[in-house]
């Protein structure tokens, strides 16, 4: 039944219980027992309740009547139409989701000087507006797609943070944007930062915004949403009822005030008329919303008002124009690159500064999660194959994201993010060949980014690629020498080396090229940017790195030598490490020279230096090992083990070797055995339990239900449950996870349920008896293991050796593979028994467990055979720092 037919008949027996009120409600009340006098007067009440029930339910009924009658055209549109319903309602219909636009003009505007016309060109405005910005647009970022890829902006939009300043105490160093460290002028323009607030809740609590950031950091899509939401007549979500949005770029203002002075209110109803194509007159919209107080002014843009004098007046009148309307009660929002505006900023109250902040992993996993659902939405409908492929999709694309940290720094960019997940999406394999990802992106960025990425839609231009790269790769070179790591140089330093390129190449007219360039560069932004007036730098510090690692790859010209004298060249400084990476990856993926690259890896090899061996691993591990031959493959894998446990070697050099080789695959010798010793009557693991081994309970349904009686016991699963464990608590960190290093963030529930599986394993394998069992080592038994039956201090002495454990005095900050201390091992052989991970045991007192050995982040004199501490046994995520080994037993020991 239609909710409106209810309250009609709902009215009418109001009225028939009215009408025979004398005939039921008087015997009632003098069955009841109730004088004369009280009953002719609730007689009367309920004739008064019984009336006004069934006028007030016809009112409404009437009213949910209009209601349906006017939201019939909009159920009856087709996919992406917009309709127009009775009474000026508005619905846009997008794959089967209906917009009910409740945007009243009469909630915008005084009612009282609400005129037909007027009625209509605010209808017309924000059908425009719902129109222009309902979906994300993808131009330029590489689609391919015959039908163009429609994701609604409202579900895909992931909220900003931002930084307010006036924090003290924040080191210039510790500000970074874009991958890089900012400049003394960028610091100086944003100042100190606070923590970080979400916009949305700073343009409630200030009347004006400026909002600075980085290209890419999404300061238009922000004011698109917004104008979105407010169009649609959802503004009260944001606690911002009743606001008219008004989105205008500030260089499309700046142009046309070179033609004339034109005050800004005009020209923001001429601009829509005019740019825009909207027929009917918005002036007298404006006027009214700004004289009610209820427009939020969105200026888009003011780096795109490339001279400074002009870019001052744009500011000027801006600040005029909002010291008026802000007594009103308007709002305004303008947004702005972070260099460039110190020249122009204003000193006004109530515009409050604030600088975007980038994506942190929750972000970054939000997008994903919000684009892998809308993806697999379009493509099969809202369907239980649709959720289960998006989260197969969301998975994969996180691992490429948190498995591989130049992608994840690319990542941490909303619009970097984006051309990540689109080539994703196409298929492009992104966590394992990233010279070939920075390639493709590069490609995108030049070509047709800037198709894109405006308000206000400015011409279109598509440079050469071949051609613009031919100046970007030594230009990106020289800018990696000039300024490593901040990515920033002078406009006539960066002039004055493209005209020495330009003659160099022997062009004709290098000085007007040189020009051209740079004016091409300011007015087609993409990939190099000018950040503010006489400054350049790429769009991420990635990008210049990787275009100087290309233009020491184009050295295997003149042979391999070349190449690895300049790879040598530069090893020793931090800032070089990125760069030299890529022109390997460069080299081996995407020029596909696979001998070179090859000669070249053995001549760092040549060099007998820890870093140049260091380079060498990790370049065959960021191109894969397969692009070089296996005799090239097993000599950086034996140059890499002899890094690992050289003594003399510094600790952090130790570590990215061992790394290097988990993630080449290379295997811990002896992994699996135990170790037997005169007096023990044990044997106990030679290595505490790694990555790799708890896999194997994990793959074989360790955290399985079905599998929760035969390995865990009644507690721990209470405790599983609660906290519904799949996986350690640290299973996905890249600080912790790599195969050889010691499993970290397991409960004592779910080492003793490892141990009951391994038991059956290896009963199976016919490693242990029947009579013996598989557990972890009493406190006793650890101690025994660690210092011998003559009782030493450390496993490999009575002196402590920074050399033979992963400590506080190595300063590693994480667990190391578990065969990187080889000196510290006990002369029976069982190894990484100090230092690196606590161990968890079989004893406790009441209801803590001791743990034994000390961690990384102990010191030296804190992780001896006898140390010790104690823990509820279901703690598993204060520090990543919890593991554990197994011992092998009779059975009448347990």
């Amino acid at each position: 039944m239609k909710p409106w037919l209810r309250f009609l008949l709902l009215a009418l027996l109001c009225l028939a219980l009215t009408l025979t009120s004398r005939y039921w409600f008087n015997p009632v009340l003098a069955a009841l027992d109730t004088n004369t006098d009280r009953i002719q007067g609730l007689d009367a009440f309920l004739n008064l309740l019984l009336v006004g029930g069934s006028l007030l339910s016809a009112y409404v009924g009437w009213q949910r009547r209009k209601e349906e009658a006017a939201a019939k055209t909009a159920i009856h549109a087709g996919d992406g139409a917009t309709v127009i319903a009775d009474g000026g309602k508005k619905a846009d219909v997008v794959h089967e989701t209906h917009y009910h636009m409740t945007a009243n003009p009469a909630d915008l505007l005084p009612r009282q000087r609400l005129t037909p016309d007027l009625r209509l060109a605010t209808d017309t405005y924000l059908r425009h507006v719902v129109d222009r910005y309902r979906y994300l647009d993808f131009r330029g970022m590489g689609m391919s797609d015959r039908v163009p890829l429609q994701l609604e902006l409202l579900k895909m939009y992931v909220p900003l943070k931002a930084r307010a300043q006036h924090a003290e105490g924040e080191k210039r160093g510790q500000q970074r944007l874009a991958g890089r460290h900012l400049s003394d002028e960028e610091t100086e323009a944003i100042g100190r930062l606070g923590e970080p607030l979400p916009l949305l809740e700073l343009l409630q609590q200030h009347p004006g915004l400026i909002i600075l950031g980085d290209p890419g950091a999404g300061k238009t899509t922000f004011l698109k949403w917004l104008a979105l939401h407010l169009a649609l007549g959802r503004g009260a979500e944001l606690n911002l009822p009743h606001r008219l949005p008004i989105l205008l770029p500030l260089s499309a203002y700046a142009n046309a005030l070179a033609q004339e002075n034109i005050p800004l209110e005009r020209f923001i109803a001429r601009y829509y008329e005019q740019e825009r194509g909207i027929v009917s007159d918005l002036g007298p919209m404006l006027t009214e919303a700004l004289a009610a107080g209820n427009a939020l002014l969105l200026l888009d843009g003011l780096d795109e008002v490339k001279q400074v004098g002009r870019r001052r007046d744009v500011v000027n009148r801006v600040v005029d124009f909002f010291t008026v309307q802000r007594r009103r009660g308007n709002k305004f929002i303008l947004t702005s690159r972070i260099v460039g505006y110190p020249e122009v900023r204003p000193v006004v109250e109530g515009l409050f500064e604030c600088t975007l902040l980038d994506f942190d992993r929750d972000d970054i996993t939000l997008f994903v999660a919000k684009w892998t659902a809308a993806i697999e939405a379009v493509a099969q409908g809202e369907s239980a194959v649709a959720v289960q492929k998006a989260e197969q999709e969301q998975r994969e694309l996180l691992q490429a994201v948190n498995h591989n940290p130049g992608v994840a720094q690319l990542a941490t960019n909303p619009l970097l993010l984006t051309v990540l997940a689109l080539m994703k999406r196409q298929g492009v394999e992104l966590p394992e060949k990233r010279a070939d990802l920075y390639n493709h992106y590069i490609n995108v960025l030049l070509r047709q980014w800037n198709l894109a990425r405006s308000v206000g839609d400015t011409p279109s231009y598509a440079p050469d690629v071949n051609q613009v790269l031919r100046l970007l790769v030594p230009l990106a070179y020289w800018m990696q020498q000039t300024s490593p790591g901040v990515g920033l140089v002078p406009e006539h330093d960066l002039r004055r080396e493209l005209q020495r390129l330009l003659i160099e190449r022997q062009e004709p007219e290098p000085e007007q090229v040189a020009r051209g360039f740079l004016a091409d560069v300011r007015d087609h932004a993409s990939l190099l940017l000018e950040r503010g007036d006489r400054q350049y730098g790429f769009i991420h510090l990635t990008f210049q790195e990787y275009l100087a690692g290309v233009a020491m790859a184009r050295l295997a010209q003149q042979g391999a030598e070349a190449v690895a004298q300049q790879l040598l060249h530069h090893l020793d400084d931090d800032n070089w490490h990125e760069a030299s990476l890529l022109a390997l990856g460069h080299l081996g993926i995407v020029q596909q020279w696979d001998e070179v690259v090859g000669d070249v890896l053995q001549k760092l090899l040549m060099a007998k230096r820890p870093e140049a061996v260091l380079l060498a691993g990790e370049g065959l591990l960021d191109m894969g090992a397969a692009v070089v031959a296996p005799a090239v493959q097993q000599g950086v894998v034996a140059a890499l083990q002899g890094v690992m446990v050289g003594r003399k070697v510094p600790p952090r050099q130790r570590l990215r070797a061992g790394l290097a080789l988990a993630d080449l695959g290379d295997e811990v010798p002896g992994l699996d055995e135990f170790v037997t010793a005169p007096g023990w009557g044990l044997r106990v693991g030679r290595y505490p339990v790694t990555n790799g081994q708890f896999a194997r309970f994990m793959d074989a349904g360790g955290y399985a239900a079905e599998n929760e009686a035969r390995w865990w016991n009644e507690e721990g699963l209470k405790y599983k449950h609660r906290g519904n464990w799949q996986a350690p608590r640290w299973w996905d960190d890249n600080h912790f996870n790599r195969s050889t290093q010691p499993v970290v963030g397991v409960s004592w529930y779910e080492a003793n349920a490892y141990c009951g599986w391994l038991m059956v394993q290896l009963r199976q394998e016919g490693v242990i008896a029947a009579g013996e069992v598989v557990r972890l080592p009493t406190q006793a038994e650890r101690e025994l293991v660690a210092g011998g039956v003559d009782k030493r201090t450390y496993p490999w002495g009575n002196t402590f050796d920074p050399t033979c454990a992963n400590t506080k005095q190595s300063d590693l900050g994480q667990t190391t593979p578990v065969h990187l201390y080889p000196h510290g091992q006990t002369p029976e052989g069982v190894w990484d028994l100090a230092g690196n991970v606590w161990e968890w045991t079989s004893e406790r007192e009441g209801w803590t467990y001791y743990l034994m050995g000390g961690a990384y982040y102990k010191s030296g004199n804190s992780t001896g055979a006898t140390v010790r501490s104690g823990l509820n046994p279901y703690f598993r995520d204060v520090n990543p720092d919890l593991g554990f080994r197994v011992v092998v037993v009779p059975i009448s020991r347990v």
